[in-house]
């Protein structure tokens, strides 16, 4: 790609999403989204590969889709109390499909449909971006109208995005799939403490994107697709085998991980403001999930590949220099529980 192209289009995503954090009007709020929207579809769509055309397609459509449906229910709140600010949007129908739009650019359920072939389609690292960058926006709007939010909606999305999540990673081999089925059960605890913390929300969010992060840096660099690529990870390169099974098992929240932090804070208040069942259905579905990520674990950490030469194996890049940050964040991803009781 140009130099002069990919810094206009990295700036234009940067600039949209920060200025959604800032604005305070739905016509600004829904032209960064677009211009949000157009400025990652030429990357997804960067490999000139038939399945990067349609991932581009697929995610163009469906966002704006949902764009659409949010300058809809805008521009309905404002024919109705004259008023175009994001935290005072009262009308209660407005707020709804307000909130189902940003629910589809999330990939939350039960709009999840696209990012597994979206995730699929295109690089490692286009994927990352979309799984962690491209959620700041949406979730933004969200925080900021929380307090009108319907709490039912959010809910009954939060418990369908952990077990559609589950479920869908379940018979999954492609590493990249895989990540986003795991997306959109994160997703899922994100919107489950929505309307009564968002705080606790936006934390949520925050270590989802610092555990997944060095996954993703690590599947780039040894240039990991499948399940079967695990397999020669630990004797190939040992230390990113660490950071690949540290990092799965924060993913999947087990304690004493920085990953539980935001599952223990979430279920705490959920059963503190008397959501028992819901708390419940949470915690009993997210065993799937967890199951995934042991899987993926005993893959690349536990398991000998069958040394035959007729099964092909993906040439290990052991020489190359690996970046700070990804043994910054694995770091970071194991050893910040303690500080839950600060939070």
């Amino acid at each position: 790609m140009n130099p002069l192209s990919w810094l206009m289009i990295t700036s234009s995503i940067i600039l949209s999403t920060s200025l959604i954090t800032s604005t305070t009007h739905w016509l600004m709020t829904w032209v960064c989204l677009e211009i949000n929207t157009l400025s990652m579809t030429p990357i997804i769509s960067k490999s000139n590969h038939p399945r990067a055309t349609e991932a581009a397609t697929k995610y163009y459509l469906t966002q704006t889709m949902a764009s659409t449906a949010l300058l809809f229910a805008a521009t309905m709140n404002a024919l109705n109390t004259s008023v175009w600010e994001t935290h005072l949007t009262s009308e209660p129908m407005a707020t709804t499909i307000i909130t189902l739009a940003l629910m589809m650019k999330m990939a939350a359920a039960p709009f999840h449909f696209w990012l597994p072939e979206v995730s699929q389609g295109t690089t490692t690292l286009t994927t990352l971006t979309i799984l962690t960058w491209q959620k700041i926006a949406p979730l933004t709007i969200l925080l900021v109208t929380h307090n009108k939010t319907n709490i039912t909606l959010t809910l009954t999305s939060a418990v369908l995005s952990i077990m559609i999540g589950g479920l869908g990673g379940l018979n999954q081999t492609q590493l990249r799939k895989l990540m986003a089925f795991s997306s959109i059960t994160h997703t899922g605890w994100i919107m489950a403490t929505l309307t009564m913390a968002p705080n606790i929300s936006a934390l949520t969010f925050i270590i989802y994107t610092m555990t997944t992060t060095p996954a993703f840096l690590s599947m780039n660099l040894t240039k990991m697709m499948t399940m079967k690529d695990m397999g020669t990870m630990w004797t190939a390169s040992p230390h990113m085998m660490l950071i690949l099974s540290t990092t799965l098992l924060s993913l999947g929240g087990l304690p004493p991980l920085t990953g539980f932090m935001p599952k223990w804070l979430i279920l705490n208040k959920m059963i503190y403001l008397n959501m028992t069942i819901e708390a419940t259905m949470m915690a009993m579905t997210s065993l799937l999930s967890l199951y995934v990520y042991m899987r993926l674990v005993y893959m690349s950490s536990m398991t000998l590949p069958p040394h035959t030469t007729l099964m092909p194996l993906k040439w290990r890049t052991t020489n190359k220099k690996h970046p700070l940050m990804t043994s910054t964040l694995t770091m970071m991803t194991a050893f910040l529980l303690p500080m839950s009781p600060n939070m």
